[in-house]
């Protein structure tokens, strides 16, 4: 991925986080990068991460994404457990849709 894509990237789940300070800017680009690898892992097509021909990132895969930030940024967090459950529910499904998993790829 480029690296212009992951600072979007970045910004984006920031946004959806509301987080506006830069000061947990390596932290949660490391979440993000982590989150992609594990759900590559688990079966989703690298190219799902990538921008569609619109040229924006797709939906599911920001949710997928923001879920495990969430799920996962700082140290004392109540929410912790649903942000992990929504995050691994996503996962789960997008390795089942054809248009996400790896053998629906023509790769």
């Amino acid at each position: 991925m480029k690296k212009e894509d992951l600072q979007e990237l970045l910004n984006i789940v920031k946004k959806r986080c509301y987080i506006s300070a830069n000061i947990f800017d390596e932290e949660i680009s490391s979440l993000i990068e982590s989150c992609i690898l594990d759900c590559i892992e688990s079966g989703i097509n690298k190219k799902a991460f990538e921008k569609n021909e619109q040229g924006t990132f797709d939906n599911l895969i920001l949710n997928c994404i923001t879920n495990y930030v969430k799920a996962h940024r700082g140290n004392d967090r109540s929410d912790t457990e649903q942000y992990l459950k929504m995050y691994l529910s996503i996962r789960n499904k997008l390795t089942f849709l054809k248009d996400y998993n790896v053998g629906g790829s023509s790769e």
